[in-house]
């Protein structure tokens, strides 16, 4: 078996092995999977990054870096993938103003399926077209790829699954697209044996699109038949690699963290959230309702501590860079009504990146009495799986009900309405009061449940093995 991958995301390799490794998401699986059976990977070199030509990894592993220029970069990037497509499948889109599809979207649209297209050929020429390849497509940002990639083969024997981590948005608001693309998009994907996603919740707004904008396609349960071909439509959530927890766990990056941040904490019940600022993480609502919480009990300033770890996306847009300046100016009014110069209320901390990073989430989460996730639209949202893991007994995890993760993890955490500020606030204050947590039998569900997954198992679940 054969593993060939196309993703935006690309890995770092130091000599001639992958790394680093995280306890999840997109990077960390294709590295895992590849180690496992080998394969090539074909991805997007970051901004600055020349690289000449393939280069050769230990285990029989390829890396195939596409160098853009930063035009096109930016129409593909930019202009389509971030601004309009994960907008779209977020419900970010305000449609009184937005999106405003004029000559400079439809320059963009001809950057992404310029950048598709490369992507495509880069597929064909590496593919073996034989019954044990399997071609596993990634991102929204490469949503055309398996329409050019069908184009140049007259028969297909490998197997071609797309995964999209994002959510999928329901027909109504798929409609923001004009019809020539969505209709594309939608096509395209229907190339694919199986297009995969998160949760039941993507997958069923995925069918309902396809039956809403193909008036030829038959859709049934989990599959859709169109132009005689068969696409199953699957949910599976990314694993939780908790062997790498565990490991982050006994670090000495974590036990740094670990000091510093009980230090801030001064003895207080801590409540802790982990994002990076996307702008469905729903970071400044999730300050409005602890700001609520503290005006009905001043008193919680002095018993309990806010720690929000964020860390930047990858291209900051000025939409993110606003988005960041309003969830700092939150923090700021909270510490100025309840916090003390040397004790405040909440404290915005910023990791950076790299793995470091996820050593402070680590500490963070292994010293708190509540972790928060109040997305209000989120593929999966890892960090709730972390937390899942990593809380003790007494601690509970409130989790947006529009988490991907919620359809796993719901039972076993108390659900938060994302856009429902009282009900979030009162939420905080009982999970950060004594004796709020769920109890040793929630926390071990947990636990069992994140050992019991594994990459090979979402392989298979992917494509159908």
């Amino acid at each position: 078996m054969k593993i060939l991958t196309c993703s935006n995301s690309c890995p770092q390799w130091e000599g001639r092995r992958l790394s680093p490794r995280s306890p999840g998401g997109l990077v960390p699986m294709l590295i895992d999977l590849l180690n496992t059976y080998g394969g090539e990977w074909i991805f997007t070199a970051p901004p600055g990054v020349e690289t000449a030509g393939p280069v050769t990894l230990d285990g029989g592993i390829v890396l195939h870096p596409v160098q853009l220029d930063e035009e096109l970069r930016h129409r593909h990037y930019d202009t389509i993938s971030i601004n309009l497509l994960l907008g779209l499948l977020h419900y970010l889109h305000d449609t009184s103003v937005e999106p405003l599809f004029d000559n400079s979207l439809w320059e963009g649209w001809a950057g992404y399926e310029a950048v598709n297209r490369l992507y495509a050929k880069q597929l064909a020429e590496r593919s073996a077209n034989t019954a044990d390849e399997l071609v596993l497509l990634n991102d929204p940002h490469l949503m055309l790829v398996p329409e050019f990639f069908a184009s140049q083969q007259l028969t297909r024997r490998s197997r071609l699954t797309y995964f999209l981590g994002t959510p999928w948005c329901e027909p109504d608001y798929f409609t923001v697209l004009p019809e020539r693309i969505r209709t594309r998009l939608l096509e395209s994907l229907l190339n694919c044996d199986v297009v995969g996603f998160h949760a039941r919740r993507w997958s069923d707004a995925f069918l309902a699109c396809c039956e809403r904008f193909l008036p030829h396609a038959r859709v049934d349960a989990d599959t859709v038949t169109y132009r005689e071909h068969v696409t199953h439509v699957v949910s599976a959530p990314f694993p939780l690699d908790v062997g790498v927890l565990d490991t982050m766990a006994d670090e000495s990056a974590t036990r740094r963290w670990t000091e510093r941040l009980e230090g801030m904490a001064a003895g207080r019940r801590t409540m802790v959230r982990a994002d990076r600022i996307d702008l469905w993480k729903n970071i400044p609502r999730g300050f409005a309702a602890y700001a609520a919480a503290l005006e009905r009990n001043p008193r919680m300033a002095e018993e309990c501590w806010f720690a929000a770890v964020a860390t930047p996306p990858s291209r900051a847009a000025e939409r993110h860079l606003a988005y960041q300046q309003a969830s700092e100016a939150a923090v700021r009014r909270i510490n100025e009504r309840f916090g003390r110069p040397e004790k405040e209320a909440v404290t915005l901390i910023h990791p950076g990146k790299g793995r470091d990073s996820r050593n402070c989430v680590v500490a963070a989460l292994r010293m708190s009495s509540a972790a928060v996730v109040n997305s209000t639209y989120d593929g999966l949202n890892l960090f709730a799986k972390e937390a899942a893991y990593l809380l003790d007994d007494s601690a509970e995890l409130l989790l947006s009900a529009n988490a991907g993760v919620h359809e796993q993890l719901g039972p076993l955490a108390r659900t938060i309405d994302p856009f429902d500020l009282d009900q979030t606030s009162r939420a905080m204050e009982e999970s950060l009061s004594v004796g709020g947590g769920p109890g040793a039998g929630t926390a071990h569900a947990r636990r069992m449940l994140l050992r019991s997954e594994s990459p090979e198992d979402w392989l298979r679940a992917v494509f159908l093995l």
